[in-house]
């Protein structure tokens, strides 16, 4: 009998010892579970975004468009002051003949950013401090950046985007990228960074 009862005693604390292992990580399988899942439905909406930008018979500067894009994210916040947002992007391969057109007194000389990949323009929906390109912020005025910056500007080239893919010379890459905050599943010390981020690329 005695030895029964001191067998249940070391039951209970083994018991209590595994859940200090086991509810956090329950925690963080729910946690990293739901992220996923966002993930797959913003992979859906970066894609149907980018297609549509792509296209170009969707003008984003617009408040129309916008509040499509909203719609399509519906349940992800993609408003100004909301969880979310979506950067939309035009890169290209900087040639010498855009260098000659952003430098006309020096035709033929290459330009700082020459066969490199660079922003034409970056629009972005929903709350600007969700996130932001992985890829950099260029310099812009109404969303479109001057050819002169793209030629010479270091900031107009979009960073390790050539590890990404390769951009062949005359080809705009058209791209949709989505950041999504997660303070509903964000819990401190097992949930890491609470940010979803999704690509598409046309």
């Amino acid at each position: 009998m005695r030895k029964r009862k001191s067998q249940r005693g070391i039951a209970v604390l083994e018991f209590t010892f595994s859940t200090l292992f086991l509810v956090p990580l329950l925690l963080g399988t729910l946690v990293f579970g739901f992220r996923l899942i966002r993930r797959i439905e913003m992979d859906q909406i970066t894609r149907d975004l980018g297609n549509m930008y792509a296209r170009g018979n969707v003008n984003f500067r617009d408040a129309g468009p916008q509040q499509i894009a909203a719609t399509l994210a519906s349940g992800f916040d993609l408003t100004a002051m909301g969880t979310s947002m979506v950067v939309l992007s035009k890169v290209k391969l900087i040639q010498q003949t855009d260098c000659d057109v952003a430098n006309p007194l020096t035709p033929g000389r290459p330009c700082a950013n020459l066969n490199k990949p660079v922003f034409m323009e970056q629009l972005t929906i929903g709350n600007p401090s969700a996130g932001s390109s992985r890829f950099g912020t260029p310099p812009m005025s109404s969303g479109t950046v001057s050819i002169t910056d793209q030629a010479n500007n270091a900031a107009a080239v979009a960073t390790n985007f050539t590890a990404v893919m390769t951009l062949p010379a005359g080809v705009i890459a058209y791209m949709a990228e989505m950041n999504n905050q997660t303070p509903d599943l964000n819990i401190p010390g097992f949930s890491g960074t609470p940010l979803v981020y999704a690509r598409a690329i046309f």
